[in-house]
C-alpha cells in the first residue's frame, strides 16, 4: 500500500509534538561524556548537547492511512522506535513501547505501551515480551504493521500423546490497525507445515524475500539445522500464502544461530534512498537477501548468504567470512545492496586460537554487490580498532550512500564512509566519525561507575522520513547493560551531529493500562 502523508495528518502531528513537549520535565542536564573516564571525542566526534527529558505526559497517537514500512505500527508513513520498557521493580522488561515517528522526528510523549498480555499470547507462555522478542511487519497487507513473537503454546491431549511434548514454540501475530497495535485477547497462531512443527524461541526475521511487496517471515526451526520461509500475505487465521522449508542451508556446517535479512525498501517514500528496485531490477519493491549465521560459543562463526529473487530465496548459499557482526547496506553508493561481515573481537580461548592470523580480529569485510554472489576468498578486511558488537547501515546525509556504523567496545559508534579502492571488490575507508553519549557520574541519586556510563549503538532509522537516517544510542545502568546491552532506559536520537531528542523511558512503566 502506498505511503499516505496528508497535510492534515502532518498538521495534527505537529500539534501533538508541541503539546507533548510542553509537558516534559527535565530529568538531568549535562549528560554528555565527562572527564571521569567516559568516551572522549576525536575525528569529528559529537557529544550530547541537550538534556535527557522525562516524558511523563502522553500525547494522542495519530491514526494513519497505511504504509509499506514494517516498523510503522500506526500506518502514518513514519517509522516507529521499538524499545523495551524498564520494570518498575527492577526485573526483566515486561512491556514493550513504540515511540512514534513524525515529520518532526520522534516525540517520546507520543507512544504506545503494551504489556505481555496485551499481545494476546497464550497464558502458558513464560517468555518476556521485550523489544528483543518481537518483530513488526505488515503481514496481512492492510498497511498497518502487525506484532509477531514466538511463544510456548500448550498442546492439546491428542498432540501430547503423539509428540510426547506438552508445549511447542510457535509464532503468533497480534494484528495492527490505525493508531497502532490494539490490545487483543487472542493472537493468531501462525500455521507452520503441520501440528508437529515448531520453531526456535528467538523472534522471527522480517523481509520481502521475493520482491512482491508483501512482507515475509523467516524462522529457525526447533532442530536449529533448518528454517522456514513464510511468504505473505497472511490471512487472519495465520496462514501464509506459501511456506518453503530449507532443510540444510548451512550444508552440515553446524547449527543455525541467527538470521539477518536486508531491510525492506519503502518504494513510495524512497526509504532505501535509490535502491535497485524489484527482484529483476525494475522499479518497485526489491527482494531482500538473507544471511544464515551459525551458532557461536563466544567465538566468531561463519555464515552463508541466500540471494533473493522473484521466485524467493535461493536454496544455494554463498559462504561468507567468519564474523558475528553482519549488516546490509549500499556502502559504495552504486544503488545496489552490499553486505558487511565483521569480527567483533570475542574469542572463546579454546586450543588452536593461537594459530589465528593476528590481523583478522576487529576487522570488517564488505562484499560489494556481485562479489557476495560468488564463492571465493573474502574481500580485503578493513581494520576497525575498538570494534565490538553490532554493525548497521546509516545514510545520515541523505546522499544515497550508507555509512557503516560500527559499535565500539568502550561505548559509542564509529561511522565509516567507504569508497571503492583500486581493487573493485575491496572498498577503503575515506572518512571516520565518532559518536559518543554517556550518563553522568550520578543518576537518580545513585553513583554510576566510570566504566558503565557509555551509551551503545541500538539502531538506525529515518524517523522523520526526510531521506536522512538517525542513529539511536542507548544507555542502561549496571553490568547487564555495559556488558550485554540489556535493560536500556536512556535514549539519544542523533542525526550524526546533534541530538534531535534524548529521553528516559523509565516513566513508560507507569503508563495506565
Amino acid at each position: 500500500m502506498a505511503t499516505s502523508r496528508a497535510t492534515s495528518a502532518a498538521t495534527s502531528m505537529a500539534t501533538y509534538v508541541a503539546a507533548g513537549t510542553a509537558c516534559l520535565a527535565l530529568l538531568l542536564t549535562g549528560c554528555g561524556p565527562d572527564d571521569n573516564g567516559s568516551p572522549g571525542e576525536r575525528d569529528g566526534a559529537s557529544s550530547a548537547t541537550g538534556s535527557v527529558i522525562t516524558p511523563t505526559a502522553t500525547a494522542p497517537v495519530p491514526h494513519g492511512k497505511g504504509s509499506r514500512l514494517p516498523d510503522d505500527v500506526n500506518g502514518d508513513g513514519y517509522p516507529d522506535l521499538r524499545i523495551p520498557v524498564p520494570s518498575r521493580k527492577g526485573g526483566l522488561p515486561s512491556r514493550i513501547a513504540f515511540v512514534h515517528g513524525s515529520s518532526h522526528g520522534l516525540n517520546p510523549a507520543t507512544r504506545t505501551v503494551l504489556r505481555h498480555r496485551d499481545l494476546g499470547l497464550p497464558s502458558e507462555d513464560v517468555t518476556v515480551a521485550g523489544a528483543t522478542e518481537v518483530a513488526t511487519a505488515d503481514l496481512d497487507g492492510d498497511g498497518y504493521a502487525d506484532v509477531t513473537t514466538t511463544a510456548g503454546a500448550a498442546l492439546d491431549e491428542s498432540e501430547t500423546e503423539r509428540t510426547q511434548a506438552t508445549v511447542r514454540t510457535v509464532p503468533y501475530i497480534s494484528w495492527g490497525g490505525p493508531g497502532g497495535p490494539g490490545r487483543t485477547r487472542s493472537a493468531a497462531r501462525v500455521q507452520l507445515t503441520g501440528p508437529d512443527d515448531g520453531v526456535d524461541a528467538q523472534r522471527p526475521t522480517v523481509g520481502d524475500f521475493n520482491g512482491d511487496g508483501h512482507h515475509d517471515l523467516a524462522l529457525i526451526r526447533e532442530d536449529r539445522r533448518s528454517l522456514l520461509v513464510l511468504y505473505g500475505p497472511f490471512n487472519r487465521a495465520g496462514k501464509a500464502a506459501r511456506t518453503v522449508p530449507y532443510t540444510s542451508p548451512l550444508d552440515g556446517h553446524g547449527e543455525i544461530g541467527d538470521l539477518i535479512a536486508d531491510t525492506i525498501a519503502d518504494t513510495a517514500g524512497d526509504d532505501d534512498h535509490g535502491g535497485e528496485g524489484g527482484a529483476d531490477g525494475a522499479d518497485g519493491p526489491r527482494a531482500t537477501d538473507l544471511v544464515v549465521h551459525t551458532v557461536n560459543d563466544n567465538d566468531q562463526s561463519g555464515s552463508v548468504l541466500l540471494p533473493a529473487g522473484s521466485h524467493g530465496l535461493s536454496h544455494e548459499g554463498h559462504p561468507l567470512r567468519e564474523g558475528n557482526s553482519i549488516a546490509f547496506g549500499d556502502f559504495d553508493g552504486d544503488g545496489r545492496r552490499d553486505v558487511a561481515v565483521g569480527d567483533s573481537g570475542t574469542r572463546n580461548d579454546e586450543p588452536g586460537g593461537e594459530t589465528e592470523r593476528a590481523d583478522i580480529g576487529k576487522t570488517v569485510s564488505v562484499y560489494l554487490k556481485g562479489a557476495a554472489r560468488t564463492a571465493g576468498s573474502a574481500p580485503r578486511p578493513l581494520k576497525v580498532p575498538g570494534m565490538s558488537g553490532t554493525l548497521a547501515a546509516a545514510d545520515t546525509n541523505g546522499d544515497g550512500t550508507d555509512e557503516l556504523a560500527v559499535s565500539l567496545g568502550r561505548g559509542g559508534v564509529e561511522l565509516l564512509t567507504l569508497r571503492r579502492g583500486s581493487h573493485a571488490t575491496a572498498p577503503r575507508v575515506a572518512d571516520r566519525r565518532l559518536l559518543t553519549r554517556a550518563a553522568p557520574a550520578s543518576v537518580d541519586g545513585k553513583a554510576v561507575r566510570k566504566g558503565e556510563r557509555a551509551a551503545r549503538l541500538y539502531g538506525v532509522a529515518d524517523f522523520d522520513h526526510d531521506g536522512k537516517d538517525e542513529v539511536v544510542l542507548a544507555w542502561g545502568r549496571g553490568l547487564a547493560f555495559s556488558r550485554y546491552g540489556e535493560r536500556p532506559e536512556w535514549w539519544w536520537i542523533t542525526d550524526g551531529k546533534a541530538d534531535k531528542t534524548a529521553f528516559s523511558s523509565k516513566p513508560f512503566a507507569a503508563d495506565k493500562d
